[in-house]
């Protein structure tokens, strides 16, 4: 071979690994424009001065958005007061109303008009999805009566298998659902997190970072309102341990299946005349079984809610000699008060119905 010829081999080899390397480093960096575009594609900031609007899908998380930020942010309820959140259908001047907020923080599943809203409001505000950190699980709506029997040692040993094997189920349902990447929301999974404190310690938790992330010129305040919410939260929850610690009953009955995460963190079993939807209308095997359980662990009062109609809940009392009161899932703004004062006045309730000493 001439040496010109391999000469010209040689350069052309050159030129080739160049044009490999140029082509990879391209590649890479594109790759890693594509990573970071990606992790913040509905993340923005806010200019230094200007007021957080946050957007929420109903109370609790407004409640939440309100203790964290105070004075700094302004937030709305896409769900009015007073009114059923779970069919609260958002009209097309609400849709674009919600798309001129901050931020978006909700729950998927538990709305659909509202996930429809927040896929068309598109990339403008940052979507804060609560489900992931508050950890849903799935909850049946209806105990089946054998679960139960008449004496509260019996209940409470039932109660505590029922417990831990929960915790199990929820650890294990957590991570499937994590690894499918969160897409699967709604009919499966119990959307009512906020009647347990501890979730909604985790859920604040996500709030507060995506306001600092948002508004980092007021971040140290953010995490000031946090620190003050978790104290009520824990001190809350700690009420609740000790208050449902010795009851001669561990069963509650309720309008709909709304307290399972209460139920899970408190070794009570919830059951319930509707399932998940309160709008469910139950079958008569459902309210026969309901009527047994009422009958077989001498339960002594039915609940019912502010906004769904006790009309069934009242006929199952009556007929078992049971009464009624209301044990709110707050879903809306409470008449008096905030959310901490909702819930002690659960507690209160709870604690007469089960004979807490």
């Amino acid at each position: 071979m001439s040496v010109s010829r391999t000469r010209s081999l040689h350069l052309r080899r050159i030129v080739a690994l160049g044009a490999t390397l140029f082509l990879a480093a391209g590649m890479s960096a594109c790759s890693a424009l594509k990573n970071d575009s990606s992790s913040d594609s509905s993340a923005h900031t806010i200019a230094p001065g200007k007021t957080l609007t946050v957007s929420t899908s109903f109370y609790p998380i407004q409640y939440l958005a309100e203790a964290i930020g105070g004075n700094l942010v302004k937030v709305s309820s896409v769900t009015p007061s007073n009114v059923e959140p779970h069919d609260f259908e958002l009209s097309g001047k609400e849709t674009a109303e919600l798309g001129k907020a901050d931020l978006i923080a909700y729950v998927p599943g538990f709305q659909p008009s509202l996930d429809k809203a927040v896929k068309e409001v598109g990339s403008g505000p940052t979507v804060v999805d609560l489900s992931k950190p508050a950890n849903l699980v799935h909850h049946e709506g209806v105990e089946e009566e054998h679960e139960h029997g008449d004496e509260a040692s019996g209940d409470a040993s039932a109660a505590a298998t029922d417990a831990a094997t929960s915790e199990s189920s929820e650890a294990g349902h957590d991570e499937h659902s994590h690894a499918e990447g969160g897409e699967e929301h709604g009919s499966d999974l119990d959307p009512h997190f906020w009647l347990d404190p501890q979730r909604m310690i985790s859920a604040a938790e996500t709030l507060e970072a995506s306001f600092a992330k948002i508004d980092p010129a007021n971040a140290n305040d953010y995490k000031a309102g946090l620190d003050k919410l978790k104290t009520a939260l824990t001190n809350l929850d700690t009420q609740y341990s000790t208050g449902l610690s010795t009851c001669q009953r561990t069963t509650f009955v309720t309008s709909h299946a709304a307290f399972g995460y209460m139920a899970d963190r408190y070794k009570l079993t919830q059951a319930s005349i509707s399932g998940i939807d309160p709008e469910t209308e139950p079958s008569p095997a459902e309210l026969a079984n309901i009527k047994s359980v009422v009958q077989s662990t001498g339960t002594t009062t039915i609940f019912t809610e502010e906004l769904v109609s006790p009309t069934t809940a009242q006929a199952i009392a009556a007929e078992t000699g049971a009464e009624t009161n209301v044990l709110s899932p707050l879903e809306s703004k409470p008449d008096r008060g905030d959310y901490t004062d909702a819930m002690t006045t659960n507690l209160d309730r709870l604690k007469i119905a089960l004979a807490c000493q």
